[in-house]
């Protein structure tokens, strides 16, 4: 019953969750020397632009509602800081699916091929 929370204890083949090749006191963990995302796997590029702009969103309502003006200069510097993070998320990822479709359709090719005549 020690371990029926513990979230990190290591599994192996479909065996139950429990304390493998160590005493019960003191658990076993798992090494993390794996990857966090797989080779092939996009990050959501967007998802963190929208998140950065509505930072930027929420810190100027702040930078309206706050009291003194050194807490509005800040929040309004915040607001431009995740602001601008935002925008090159968003610029990031527009040209990342337009360099793909280009490459998909072959428009790279075709491009390269006319620089050089």
């Amino acid at each position: 019953m020690d371990d029926t929370l513990d979230f990190d204890t290591a599994t192996r083949d479909g065996n139950s969750v429990g304390n493998f090749g160590g005493n019960a006191s003191k658990p076993v963990r798992p090494t993390r020397g794996g990857q966090e995302l797989a080779v092939r796997e996009p990050i959501d590029i967007y998802h963190w632009a929208l998140v950065a702009l509505v930072t930027a969103l929420m810190c100027a309502v702040l930078g309206y509602a706050a009291g003194t003006p050194a807490l509005s200069r800040a929040a309004n510097v915040t607001s431009a800081v995740f602001g601008v993070l935002g925008v090159a998320l968003m610029a990031g990822g527009v040209l990342r699916n337009l360099r793909m479709r280009f490459t998909m359709h072959g428009v790279a090719k075709a491009l390269a091929g006319a620089e050089t005549h």
